[in-house]
């Protein structure tokens, strides 16, 4: 039955879930993180009701959520929408749409891998290759490190780094890239569960840093034992405990922190087509 002495512009949430195909959970949730607030709540029983004219907002919020963005990027995307920043939404589709691609390539591999003869041997293939020894000269570089899980804590400091380049005072002043982006380990597990990690990107130029935890610095020069990795990052530590093996073998003793220089881009290479130079800092 019709409640006549509700306001017509006020749904309750039962008929609002039906209107929107979302659930009343995904309602309560969105609710708590502020995409979308009942217009009136009732102070006795909590029960909410909603206007007509959050129905598009709701749709928007479903539509985003099934392109795969998250809650609070949903939030950013809404709110540049209301504020008419179309580039600014243009970025962040384009953003998506390199995560998307990167979980396509993602699942290739995965199809290939279990496609193979051999499944587990072709999960861990990889190749190293171009053993040598060789000194590396002093980089200037734009850094900023962070504990925790190594896969987890890159990816954040590599953006972090990439915003700081781009501010407009380093655009002005023709601030250049002149490497690709270099991670530090500078303590850690063998499998990368807790790590001390800087990230590195060189450049040239008067930079500016906006962010106290990003610093310019210069990676000190030294003799290192250089190993050239081709395949999945998730490899790595299988390569690193294969470097180690290697310095046992010959004598030669680790004098610093560890160094991998990435040398093309996950979102552009396939992972089985990924190089990493690894580099050990040695000595005898």
């Amino acid at each position: 039955m019709i409640d006549h002495t509700m306001p017509i512009d006020q749904i309750p949430i039962g008929k609002f879930s039906h209107l929107t195909r979302l659930s009343k959970k995904a309602l309560h949730c969105y609710d708590q993180k502020g995409l979308l607030v009942p217009v009136a709540k009732d102070l006795c029983s909590g029960y909410r009701y909603y206007a007509i004219a959050q129905i598009d907002r709701a749709v928007r919020i479903r539509a985003l959520a099934g392109l795969g963005f998250s809650l609070d990027e949903v939030g950013t995307v809404l709110d540049a929408l209301d504020r008419g920043e179309s580039a600014v939404v243009a970025g962040l589709m384009q953003m998506r749409r390199r995560a998307v691609r990167q979980e396509i390539d993602r699942l290739h591999g995965v199809e290939r891998v279990l496609s193979s003869a051999d499944p587990l041997k072709e999960l861990f293939k990889m190749s190293l290759t171009e053993w040598t020894i060789k000194e590396i000269a002093p980089l200037r570089v734009v850094s900023t490190r962070e504990k925790g899980a190594y896969a987890e804590v890159t990816g954040p400091m590599i953006e972090k780094l990439c915003r700081e380049v781009a501010l407009p005072e380093n655009r002005n002043a023709m601030v250049k890239v002149t490497g690709t982006v270099i991670s530090v380990c500078h303590d850690g597990d063998e499998i990368g569960n807790d790590c001390d990690v800087e990230v590195a990107l060189p450049v040239a130029g008067a930079v500016t840093v906006s962010d106290p935890a990003v610093e310019v610095r210069v990676l000190p020069g030294c003799c290192v034992l250089s190993v050239l990795h081709r395949g999945p990052h998730e490899n790595l530590p299988l390569a690193h405990r294969q470097v180690r093996k290697y310095l046992d073998a010959h004598g030669l003793h680790q004098t610093g922190p560890e160094r991998e220089v990435y040398l093309n881009d996950p979102a552009e290479t396939a992972a089985a087509d990924l190089m990493t130079e690894i580099q050990y800092p040695v000595g005898e």
